[in-house]
């Protein structure tokens, strides 16, 4: 998928730059991306509402159901922070790219608009990395720390791409805190990001 993504990308950006796209499509390319964004949260929505099972264990939730989302969030904006005061990024810059919580569909689409389309592949990248990364460090994060902190890096994204990886290697348990977690960050993404930016 990432790499269908990536291609995707890549084509668009050669598209442009040889002039292959019609002129009618270019002139409408703001809308279509207001409504690609729109129609995104919605199926987001449906999603979540959806899953019954997730809104029952959020009621029944223990304490690593809310604790994890909470150190997450907290670890997330401390790193965008981080980055952003060794590197060129303001503050708030750094705040709301790391406020996409590995959402990247979402947040670089949001932050080109508003800031340009440099800080929204910035957006993208960083958080396509968070994803991949994830993939790759879960084992071992569960061997070395436990299941619920395989739970934390993958943001946003533990409530589908990683969910399955996190199953696999951290156990059922862990799983479900990571379904409801990734519930939690992609309801507080279209918040946090905007609140930076």
């Amino acid at each position: 998928m990432i790499a269908v993504m990536l291609i995707a990308i890549l084509a668009g950006a050669v598209s442009a730059y040889l002039g292959w796209l019609p002129e009618q499509l270019i002139s409408i390319n703001g809308s279509l991306t207001d409504w690609s964004l729109i129609l995104l949260l919605f199926l987001i929505g449906f999603d979540i509402g959806n899953n019954k099972q997730s809104m029952k264990t959020l009621m029944s939730a223990d304490r690593f159901t809310i604790l994890v989302p909470v150190g997450t969030i907290l670890g997330t904006l401390f790193g965008g922070y981080m980055a952003a005061l060794i590197t060129s990024l303001s503050v708030k810059d750094g705040l709301a790219i790391a406020s996409g919580f590995g959402w990247y569909s979402f947040s670089a689409v949001l932050i080109s608009q508003v800031r340009g389309s440099d800080l929204g592949a910035i957006a993208f990248l960083s958080n396509i990395f968070r994803e991949t990364i994830t993939l790759l460090t879960v084992p071992f994060i569960v061997r070395y720390f436990g299941p619920y902190a395989a739970v934390a890096p993958g943001g946003a994204t533990t409530m589908d791409v990683t969910l399955p990886v996190i199953e696999k290697y951290a156990g059922k348990k862990a799983a479900i805190v990571g379904f409801v977690h990734g519930v939690i960050l992609s309801t507080l993404a279209p918040v946090f990001v905007p609140l930076f930016l």
